[in-house]
């Protein structure tokens, strides 16, 4: 059994506690989102262009709402505000350009 020594300190025998994540590892779907506003950026007139961003920007909107609605969970827990907001904003702002780009392509 380890020993435990003062209260806050941890214990004895050297292992740390596990560290949260951060909060800038949820802007993975940006992988995804990117890709397919290029697509619609670069070749707007192709339809192939336009179908191929319409199945790559529907991944990364999934995957932007799983994201967002873990960030809004650890926003509420207090946990990196600043990082949260930009998270938010970001994944967002990616996901509602790429709809207006399908939407007016």
């Amino acid at each position: 059994m380890p020993e435990v020594g003062a209260p806050g300190a941890g214990p004895k025998d050297g292992r740390a506690e596990p560290a949260e994540p951060s909060l800038s590892s949820n802007t993975w779907p940006v992988v995804f989102l990117g890709p397919a506003l290029m697509l619609l950026r670069f070749f707007e007139g192709h339809a192939w262009a336009y179908w191929t961003a319409a199945v790559v920007g529907s991944v990364g909107m999934v995957g932007a709402a799983v994201e967002v609605v873990a960030t809004v969970k650890a926003l509420a827990k207090g946990r990196q505000p600043l990082v949260a907001i930009w998270v938010i904003a970001l994944l967002a702002g990616a996901s509602a350009l790429l709809v207006h780009r399908l939407m007016t392509g």
